[in-house]
């Protein structure tokens, strides 16, 4: 009997025509809910701030929109965009300025290079491929980057010109770096800072789910090493609210920022304000805290399932496994280098994961043993299902 047949034999109420999905990190039915019954009590008014919402102009964002960009990305409020609804649009755009144009200190081609630490989130791989621009793995250690493989690298590349980071539950493995770590990389990257870009994805700022390291803002942080013009950070409220349809945040140098309100200049005659209205009026009536409290008691019991399942692998010696204090991701590691073999199968039960490689620059996952587990859109039920399919799975390949 083949592993399927062993395990369809196991697993009764498998059915060829349901398809789980746990590909992407997308919130569920249940957290857009929490948003929607507050957002249709909400009637925006056409000014604020002084503003006519309706028209075009004011490409940095109205102020009460930035006063919410400064508050979830720790940044100063003079250096903080509200733009349009997705920072993954932005850092292409960031990326797309400094081909193109140049930063202050940022002036990429395709001869420049990029730190990678893995692993990573695949579309910020796509986006920097996109771009001609060589990518360069480096391992994490428990507090964010790997130094030592940082200082190497460095080294190794003098046209190294910039790394991408997510600082606080890194997809997909929930690193959250410290200020130590922080610190040290900045402390390293001084020597190549005239033309250097730190793409800092602050995606998951506020998603915490457990007790997690307190962090310094990055921004006083980089001016304490002269990197206060290679800093560029990102995040938006797509995860908070509703996806797609949020605003996303941009923070760098006021030079920075003028350069790139400039170039932006040409792609759009200003930002969606009624939609930044509609936010500051959200959070104007619900703190960001209660927000995120009524989304951890969705996503916490999924992750903790996760958890669950997960422990009983490794109890066998058959994975590794992150077990983040937030974001949306565990990353699980195939003891055996079974990654591919492990997707395959569970596609033919009828579970989606990510590629093999997906979390990794160019799709090379050097040892097969990567697989990024995204919880949170499945409800309970369903989501134990895809657990159970995924476990056996697992068993039997090994």
């Amino acid at each position: 009997m083949s592993i399927l047949e062993q395990i369809k034999s196991e697993l009764p109420w498998l059915d060829n025509k349901v398809i789980f999905d746990l590909t992407r990190g997308k919130p569920s039915p249940d957290q857009l809910s929490v948003t929607e019954e507050n957002f249709r009590s909400i009637n925006v008014p056409y000014e604020m701030d002084g503003i006519d919402l309706r028209n075009y102009g004011t490409p940095e964002g109205i102020p009460s929109a930035r006063e919410l960009g400064s508050k979830i990305l720790s940044t100063p409020f003079s250096n903080t965009l509200a733009l349009d609804n997705s920072s993954l649009t932005l850092m292409q755009q960031v990326l797309a300025c400094s081909y193109h144009i140049g930063f202050n200190k940022s002036k990429l081609s395709n001869k420049s290079k990029f730190l990678c630490p893995v692993p990573g989130y695949d579309r910020h791989f796509k986006l920097i491929e996109n771009f001609g621009v060589e990518m360069i793995p480096m391992p994490f250690q428990k507090d964010g980057p790997d130094l030592n493989s940082l200082e190497s690298l460095l080294k190794q590349h003098k046209d190294v010109n910039g790394i991408v980071c997510v600082p606080r539950h890194s997809n997909p493995t929930g690193h959250t770096y410290s200020d130590d770590n922080v610190r040290n990389m900045f402390k390293l990257l001084q020597s190549c800072n005239e033309n250097f870009m730190i793409l800092w994805d602050n995606a998951y700022a506020c998603h915490d789910l457990k007790d997690t390291t307190t962090q310094s803002p990055a921004s006083i942080m980089a001016e304490e090493y002269d990197l206060q013009h290679n800093l560029f950070i990102l995040g938006s409220t797509s995860k908070i609210t509703l996806a797609g349809s949020g605003l996303a945040f941009f923070s760098s140098s006021k030079e920075n920022n003028e350069k790139f309100i400039d170039y932006r200049n040409s792609l759009t005659p200003g930002p969606n304000k009624m939609n930044q209205g509609l936010h500051t009026i959200f959070f104007q009536k619900k703190s960001l805290e209660s927000q995120m409290n009524g989304l951890k008691k969705i996503i916490l019991p999924k992750f903790e399932m996760v958890d669950e399942c997960l422990l009983r692998l490794k109890e066998k010696n058959l994975c590794s496994f992150t077990s983040p204090t937030g974001g949306y991701f565990v990353s699980f590691e195939s003891t055996n280098s079974k990654a591919q073999e492990i997707i395959e199968n569970c596609l033919n039960l009828g579970l989606r994961l990510l590629p093999v490689g997906s979390c990794f620059p160019y799709g090379d996952d050097p040892h097969n043993s990567n697989i990024r587990i995204a919880p949170t859109y499945p409800n309970l039920e369903n989501l134990d299902k895809c657990l159970k399919i995924f476990e056996k799975v697992v068993e039997k390949l090994n």
